[in-house]
């Protein structure tokens, strides 16, 4: 977190302003979890100037580890056509980054097998 282009409005202006093929929005779910518009709407909103994507839940854990459902969000990254990278990030690593990864990834393999 910053003390400043702490909401995807602030970055998306950032990115128009800066008009630049190579500066693109970073979108982060832990981040977007405390903006007044739901995730999969600001995926909607911004996805075609998005560059990345973290994976994570509000409680700074890995997907599946926490209450944020991922299947709208992975159908809001779909419908926009967003092909980059979707990275986890954690800030609290128990058990251990092994199982963090490997339980991340069955579980976002799981949600999109819904969409």
């Amino acid at each position: 977190e910053t003390d400043f282009i702490n909401t995807c409005e602030v970055g998306a202006e950032l990115v128009r302003r800066l008009d630049r093929s190579n500066f693109k929005l970073h979108m982060d779910v832990k981040a977007m979890s405390s903006e007044s518009v739901p995730v999969p709407e600001l995926i909607r909103r911004y996805g075609s100037i998005t560059g990345h994507f973290h994976a994570n839940d509000a409680n700074r854990r890995g997907p599946g580890f926490g209450e944020v459902d991922f299947v709208p969000i992975f159908a809001a990254l779909k419908e926009v056509g967003y092909t980059g990278w979707v990275s986890v990030e954690v800030f609290d690593f128990s058990p251990d980054p092994e199982t963090i990864a490997r339980k991340s990834l069955e579980y976002m393999k799981g949600c999109l097998t819904r969409l």
